[in-house]
């Protein structure tokens, strides 16, 4: 355990190269990406646009690394594999292609689209990492946990607030299913969050601010 650099520490990460190891040496890093939905292609007019804020998240989640915790809570990172963007931008980019692909009576954009938004979405990532709780060699459990809050940009009224909680346990431990993982219960945190947006502004719709 003297080679495990944790968060804490020193920032540092674990090597993996078939397996998670122990060991740290200096690797080529592998990039990684979520899957995207496949877009619906269904069009409905009078969508209401909803703004999605790129998520908060603590320092040791903010980055492009890949997160895993340890025994007691103990963070630390995969060695020679990232994502393939900060996990702010990872989820806020799958967060977008959700709604694209399966709530049609939404449009998604962000906010650097500079576009007027009826709605806007904001995300906290409370966890993102693979645990390991059966030890060091065994074959981790990705864990997604978040808050999310909606609102009205008419008169700013918070329309609701929801937490989402997926895990998804990996095939081995190694990196490709790992990310596999990290995949499946990110696709169902997603997922969760358009559909309880969706159904947030069919509660709360704008008001009509009627015709001259």
């Amino acid at each position: 355990m003297n080679y495990i650099k944790l968060l804490t520490a020193a920032g540092a990460a674990l090597l993996v190269t078939g397996c998670v190891n122990l060991l740290p040496e200096t690797t080529p890093s592998s990039i990684y990406r979520l899957s995207s939905p496949e877009p619906s292609g269904v069009m409905v007019a009078g969508r209401e646009v909803v703004r999605v804020d790129l998520p908060l998240a603590p320092r040791g989640l903010a980055s492009d690394e890949i997160a895993i915790s340890l025994q007691h809570g103990e963070l630390a990172f995969i060695d020679g594999a990232k994502w393939i963007a900060p996990t702010p931008r990872l989820v806020q980019d799958l967060i977008i292609e959700s709604i694209d692909a399966f709530e049609p009576d939404l449009i998604a954009a962000r906010p650097e689209d500079g576009v007027r938004a009826d709605y806007e979405l904001h995300t906290e990532i409370r966890s993102f990492e693979a645990v390991y709780r059966d030890g060091p060699d065994s074959a981790p459990i990705a864990v997604v946990r978040m808050r999310v809050r909606i609102v009205r940009l008419d008169d700013r009224s918070l329309l609701g607030i929801h937490a989402v909680g997926a895990q998804a346990q990996a095939r081995s431990n190694t990196v490709g299913d790992i990310v596999a993982a990290f995949d499946a219960a990110a696709q169902e945190m997603a997922s969760n969050i358009s559909a309880w947006a969706t159904l947030q502004v069919e509660m709360y719709p704008v008001e009509d601010a009627g015709e001259d």
